[in-house]
């Protein structure tokens, strides 16, 4: 397993102040919870994987704890074989917290899990599942909270699972497990929801894909300053073969740098592309007052492991529950255009397509404005 924690790359005076000087606050559908006043400090955390399996801890994509400050943390891994019966393809994880809410999030990709013991066996598959969690401050003594979880293709021992989009659905395992979909727990400033928790007690396992961590503390808080970071992950057809292609993505402008990751697997060709830096952060070039809801993000990236390529990613929030939210990549081995640098449009690949809405596909993109 390779799991990649993000750190920010320097970014032009000009560039910050152009993307944040005016961030425009009228799409506030897009966002699964909405504050109404500053909060006076933020807390979250999100785990592709967590658990146990007997003593063998289970660990995949973790973001680490966000800081009471805010800001954003992400992670990445590629396809992990976990232990205890469970393997996942690509996941990916982030936290934004700013201004009056914290946002968290984690995808995971081909989740197999699989336990066998005298007593019994049990298995769990899914395509892709998605948790969201939210926080967010109300007044200065009052918080809400809100969250989600997605699924594609999931099958319990042999039966496709029906999910109901209701919290903390279950479905019993062999030897008296259980299996919990979208399971949410709501603490004291936070909120919890984990896509899948699998408590199989033939195997001694307790595992939870997909654990998403939102908080926020209420109080008196000064205006805080603006902030633009995007987030998401999913699953598009819109790729060369029409096969499926998994992505995990973030972008944005922390601390002065770029601040991001890309893990994105087109399944018809086998192609893996991950980024070793985030190098441009931008609204389209048609939108330089940043009014929709559509970023570009470019990234050094490796592809299969061979460096030397440039990604341009564009995302595009178009509203709750996802459907509409949209999905682009642009791979070049030149120099490649604006913004990603000075050469021609003449990509080596590319794949487009929306998460659900005209077409199969899945997941959410986040457009997080601190405000």
């Amino acid at each position: 397993m390779k799991t990649k924690n993000y750190l920010p790359s320097p970014v032009p005076v000009s560039l910050l102040a152009g993307l944040l000087c005016c961030l425009p606050s009228t799409h506030q559908q897009a966002q699964l919870i909405i504050g109404s006043t500053a909060a006076a400090g933020f807390s979250g955390q999100a785990k592709a994987v967590t658990g146990l399996a007997g003593s063998l801890e289970m660990l995949v994509a973790d973001t680490g704890a966000l800081a009471t400050s805010g800001g954003a943390i992400g992670a990445a891994a590629m396809e992990t074989s976990v232990g205890g019966g469970l393997a996942v393809g690509a996941s990916h994880t982030a936290v934004v917290g700013g201004g009056s809410a914290t946002a968290s999030e984690a995808s995971v990709s081909d989740v197999h899990y699989a336990s066998s013991s005298p007593l019994g066996v049990n298995t769990v598959v899914a395509d892709f599942v998605m948790s969201r969690a939210a926080a967010a401050a109300v007044t200065t003594a009052d918080a809400a909270f809100a969250g989600a979880a997605q699924f594609s293709g999931l099958v319990v021992n042999g039966v496709a699972v029906a999910v109901t989009g209701a919290a903390n659905q279950s479905v019993s395992l062999n030897g008296g497990g259980l299996l919990i979909i979208n399971e949410q727990i709501q603490g004291v400033g936070t909120m919890t929801v984990n896509a899948l928790h699998v408590v199989d007690t033939l195997a001694d396992v307790n595992a939870i894909i997909g654990a998403s961590t939102a908080g926020v503390i209420v109080g008196s808080a000064s205006t805080p300053p603006p902030c633009d970071f995007v987030t998401g992950g999913g699953w598009i057809v819109g790729t060369l073969s029409g096969a499926k292609a998994n992505f995990g993505v973030a972008g944005g402008i922390k601390d002065g740098a770029f601040w991001g990751h890309l893990n994105y697997i087109d399944h018809g060709t086998g192609m893996h592309l991950k980024d070793t830096a985030v190098t441009s952060y931008t609204c389209d070039s048609s939108d330089p007052d940043c009014l929709n809801h559509c970023r570009i993000i470019c990234y050094d990236v490796t592809n299969n492991g061979l460096p030397g390529y440039t990604a341009r990613v564009r995302v595009c929030d178009n509203g709750e529950p996802g459907w509409e939210d949209t999905f682009e990549i642009k791979l070049y081995g030149t120099p490649p255009p604006p913004p990603c640098g000075q050469g021609s449009d003449s990509p080596i690949y590319v794949a487009s397509g929306d998460l659900g809405g005209g077409q199969p596909g899945g997941g959410n993109i986040q457009l997080h404005q601190c405000q």
